[in-house]
């Protein structure tokens, strides 16, 4: 199948050089103005599930937007982002959206195939696994209290899910980068009472994690507050930040529900998984 890539981007002298750099890959590149609307872009990019690159220099709020509307279109596949010298919270809005990838200007003709690479490879064995099993999503399970993890899975699997578990961080991200789950739950005191955190760095900003990297993390804890308020004037804050929080006990209808919008379902897609 061709390799498609939407970009998002005014075509100055940096990006000319880019879009004729990997044309030659070959890499199939379409450019659409920045203020092309998002209807638009995920049009483009839903034939053939092109990867969508978006340039956030001209507007960073608006280039945001089409992140998050890219990541919850059917057909569409990883968004990757490209920025100067994001602020904290361009960097935290940026994955909160769901990017693939943050990458930062000036980036290189070779830099760029090398996450595109990546990128696709994403998209390959998703597009592999929905052959093979249309309904069948993978989750991984990182906590170390065992009743909630034998109770979740039940409740997961009773809804079509497979699970999988992990009762450290360190485990967990093995088996993260060995299974390349669809979605990570993930409890935050394990091994050390900030390994739940620890884990949200490591997948999300360190290297040797970019083909994990856009996997969604909800964080389920008993801490009443979520990090992003617990860490709010700490640097540290938009690194541990997951794409969603709960606190235990778990509100299951929330819990289901959040499970079902973080893996890009439709509102009624979980109740259908229902076989008992």
């Amino acid at each position: 199948m061709t390799r498609r890539i939407v970009l998002l981007a005014e075509l100055d002298p940096d990006w000319t050089a880019i879009v004729r750099a990997l044309e030659t890959a070959p890499m199939e590149v379409d450019v659409l103005a920045p203020r092309t609307p998002a209807a638009d872009v995920i049009a483009c990019a839903a034939r053939g599930e092109a990867v969508v690159v978006v340039d956030l220099v001209p507007d960073p709020s608006r280039g945001v937007a089409i992140i998050a509307a890219c990541r919850h279109a059917a057909g569409v596949g990883p968004v990757i982002a490209v920025a100067a010298n994001p602020s904290q919270e361009l960097t935290r809005s940026v994955r909160l959206a769901g990017a693939f990838y943050l990458a930062l200007q000036p980036v290189t003709a070779d830099e760029m195939r090398i996450i595109l690479e990546s990128a696709f490879q994403s998209l390959d064995r998703r597009r592999t696994s929905a052959s093979t099993c249309r309904v069948t999503r993978r989750i991984l399970l990182i906590d170390d209290d065992q009743d909630f993890v034998a109770s979740t899975s039940a409740l997961l699997e009773a809804y079509g899910y497979v699970v999988s578990s992990a009762a450290t961080g360190r485990d967990g991200l093995y088996k993260a980068r060995t299974e390349h789950p669809d979605l990570i739950v993930l409890d935050v005191m394990m091994e050390n009472d900030s390994a739940g955190y620890e884990v949200t760095e490591t997948v999300k900003f360190a290297p040797g994690f970019e083909a994990i990297r856009h996997i969604p993390i909800l964080m389920v804890s008993s801490i009443p507050v979520d990090p992003a308020t617990r860490f709010s004037m700490s640097e540290e804050m938009p690194l541990i930040t997951p794409n969603s929080y709960l606190t235990k006990p778990l509100d299951i209808p929330r819990f289901l529900s959040e499970v079902s919008a973080l893996l890009g379902e439709l509102p009624e897609a979980a109740g259908a998984r229902v076989t008992r």
